[in-house]
């Protein structure tokens, strides 16, 4: 990625904003409604999109754009494609709980680049580029970043989200005396216990959009984790319409990711 330090502190200036926004709006009454999938949507998610959108537009007019609320747009086979989920987690967020972030990833030829997470509430900054590693921003204060290398399973902390399968959980516990964090919603979120060390497993148990993954996954890989589908097999990006994955997905710090992967078909019908 050409100029991808200049490029990054675009979006980490036009994240903050949007989270600066969002948390403007907290202290307001919600306006809420349902998407077609029944997914829970706000003023927030719509204010903080607008704003990302512009400023990408105006600041990369040759770049696509694929957003959750907007969908696709911008110059057709573009090389470039910023992914953006303008709030990842929102029914943390419109119920006052911590668990929501402003993601902005960024998709090269159809591969994940670049990603930016910021996490408004404790003002709480990642970002990485291929080649560049991840790193944490805290004000001004930017902290490179690599998992642990953790790879005894009592040893290694899982967070999931809410509303993870209660029996699929007891069944990891038992298995390999696993210990579960705290849930916690949005996968920016998780994938940040995962880069500074809180947790060295991560588990969803549905499927997810590109949006949900592209910046976190780059964030993941350039610290040196993991993320795949649930049977191993690395996430695409394939801008078919429904831009979703295939399959839920499992990220990890990397030294036990197949063993896991190997333990979940036998678990999961449990």
């Amino acid at each position: 990625m050409t100029g991808a330090e200049t490029d990054l502190s675009i979006v980490r200036d036009l994240v903050r904003e949007a989270g600066g926004r969002v948390m403007e709006l907290l202290l307001s009454p919600l306006v809420t409604s349902r998407k077609a999938d029944h997914s829970l949507v706000t003023n927030a998610d719509h204010a903080a999109n607008d704003l990302l959108c512009a400023g990408l537009r105006r600041r990369f007019p040759g770049y696509g754009v694929l957003s959750e609320e907007t969908g696709l747009e911008g110059p057709p086979g573009a090389e470039f494609l910023w992914v953006i989920d303008p709030l990842d987690g929102t029914r943390a967020y419109a119920k006052g709980l911590p668990g929501f972030s402003v993601m902005v990833g960024l998709l090269r030829n159809g591969q994940p680049e670049a990603g930016v997470v910021y996490d408004p509430m404790t003002e709480t900054l990642f970002e990485a580029a291929r080649g560049q590693g991840t790193f944490r921003w805290r004000g001004r204060v930017r902290t490179p970043l690599r998992v642990s290398d953790r790879r005894e399973w009592g040893a290694m902390p899982v967070i999931t989200s809410r509303g993870f399968p209660p029996a699929l959980r007891l069944a990891l516990e038992k298995s390999g005396g696993l210990r579960f964090l705290e849930p916690i919603n949005s996968v920016g979120i998780k994938v940040g216990y995962l880069v500074d060390g809180r947790a060295d497993l991560y588990l969803n148990h549905h499927p997810v959009h590109l949006w949900d993954t592209c910046a976190p996954l780059v964030i993941l890989e350039e610290a040196g984790g993991r993320m795949t589908h649930w049977d191993g097999t690395p996430l695409s990006y394939v801008l078919d319409g429904r831009y979703a994955h295939s399959q839920a997905t499992v990220a990890t710090n990397g030294p036990r990711h197949d063993d896991l992967i190997a333990l979940l078909p036998g678990l999961a019908r449990t």
